[in-house]
């Protein structure tokens, strides 16, 4: 039977209520209420995951072929450090030795016939032969053949000057004549030149003038101008100009007869002089030869000059030459210009023989403490509107170590249009981190890893209710 004394007690109470239910429903309310504050104010990261390497900042040498002749030393290794100055490459430089060779042959065989063609020309300035040996040019025989010639030339001189001896009388009797013949005319340009002063100055003219007759007719036409002039009943201005006109053109005519008379006399007298001076003696035989025997030198010298100036430009050319192939033979090696760690481009691995100018290797900076390098990856098209410049990157390698290695940048430069892949196309996002001295020895150029780029915030319950009706991450 039940006791109605418990009605009052709390053990009544404590023992109709205490039971599994009523102590679970509690805390799963507690729980409950705790896990909505939660998600009401604690934030979720908003992340962005692809693959990423680590990259230099900076290539600070580009490695080219400067040979295309085969490799027989090959020291590029990828990943390798370099020193500054250190070979990577030694080509076969036989060909280049043998070419050299005989360029340098070349020009030793310009050089002695320059010397040879030097001692021609000394021989013919001096007149005397002045190659102390046989010459194996040919230089010496165009000497002895000069020497033949001035001989020759000297021999017809000779022989002619007998000829020219006994002319000497008769051209000095025909000299006479002609300067005889000269001062005839001479005296008759005179008479002229005193008729032309009286008609242009008003002078006289001497009575023994044998021309005077010509100067009356002159005079006498005049006077019959001014006659028929005066006679006229009316003179008018322009009858005035036609009368000066008239007396003008009379006195022009008649100067210009006696200018025409005074040429004809002195073309005579230059044609006498030409006669005269052809009347040579013994002063042109000498002037003839001095003046042959120095057109034959002159030619010579001419000739050896032109031949000299033909093997200076030879020389030009073959020095040019064997400077480039000295150069040449400089690039039968490739040295690095800088040190840094090598990367070997993957075109020419295996390659032999790599055509002039194409690029083999790249020098990035050597990775020390505070080094910075970039954070490079590839994130798909759909995902990267919500990227910026100035976002944080987190680089994740996973290695053989007790803890992976974790790098953090800030996104730099993403790229404004994207590459194309076979999955689809991703825009190419470079964030930059510096290097400290504890992740130094397990950092490589070119690791790979998962990037994760926090793009934003938001709480726990947008980021449920967004999954739930599909607006967002």
């Amino acid at each position: 039977m039940f006791d109605k004394k418990l009605l009052e007690s709390s053990e009544l109470y404590d023992k109709r209520y205490r039971n599994f239910s009523t102590l679970i429903i509690l805390p799963l309310f507690l729980l409950l209420i705790g896990g909505l504050t939660f998600t009401l104010f604690a934030h979720k990261e908003l992340t962005v995951m692809s693959t990423g390497s680590i990259e230099p900042t900076k290539i600070i040498a580009k490695i080219q072929s400067t040979n295309p002749n085969p490799i027989v030393e090959n020291n590029l290794k990828e990943g390798e450090p370099v020193k500054e100055n250190s070979l990577l490459l030694k080509y076969n430089g036989k060909p280049e030795q043998t070419q050299l060779s005989e360029l340098l042959t070349q020009k030793k065989l310009i050089i002695d016939k320059k010397a040879q063609l030097e001692l021609l020309q000394k021989s013919l300035t001096n007149g005397k032969n002045e190659f102390p040996s046989p010459d194996s040019f040919g230089y010496e025989k165009s000497f002895e053949n000069y020497e033949a010639q001035v001989k020759s030339l000297e021999a017809s001189i000779q022989k002619s000057n007998q000829a020219v001896d006994d002319q000497n009388k008769s051209a000095e009797s025909q000299k006479q004549a002609i300067e005889n013949q000269i001062l005839t005319l001479q005296q008759e340009i005179q008479h002229y030149s005193e008729i032309e002063n009286a008609v242009s100055s008003g002078g006289t003219v001497s009575q023994d003038n044998p021309y005077l007759a010509q100067y009356q007719s002159y005079q006498a036409q005049k006077e019959t101008l001014e006659s028929n002039f005066k006679n006229q009943k009316t003179t008018d201005e322009a009858d005035k100009q036609a009368n000066k006109s008239q007396e003008e053109a009379l006195k022009s005519q008649f100067l210009s007869g006696l200018s025409a008379s005074k040429d004809s006399l002195k073309n005579q007298i230059k044609s006498f002089n030409v006669q005269s001076s052809s009347l040579t003696g013994n002063s042109a035989y000498d002037n003839s030869q001095s003046s042959q025997i120095l057109t034959l030198k002159t030619q010579a010298l001419s000739a050896s000059n032109k031949e000299v100036t033909d093997l200076n430009s030879t020389l030009t050319d073959l020095e040019t030459k064997i400077s480039l192939q000295k150069q040449d033979n400089q690039y039968s090696q490739v040295f690095a210009e800088q040190a840094g760690i090598l990367h070997i481009l993957p075109d020419i691995l295996g390659m032999k023989k790599i055509p002039i100018g194409t690029p083999i290797a790249e020098i990035y900076p050597l990775l020390k403490a505070k080094t910075q390098v970039n954070l490079t990856s590839y994130i798909p098209s759909t995902q990267i509107s919500g990227m910026k410049v100035g976002q944080k990157v987190r680089l994740t390698v996973q290695q053989n170590l007790p803890k992976p290695l974790i790098l953090t940048g800030v996104i730099k430069q993403i790229d404004s249009a994207p590459t194309q892949f076979k999955e689809g196309n991703a825009y190419k996002v470079s964030a930059i981190t510096t290097v400290n001295s504890k992740d130094l020895p397990n950092i490589r150029y070119g690791l790979q890893g998962k990037t994760v780029t926090v793009i934003g915030k938001k709480t726990y319950f947008n980021y449920f209710l967004d999954k739930i009706t599909g607006k967002g991450i």
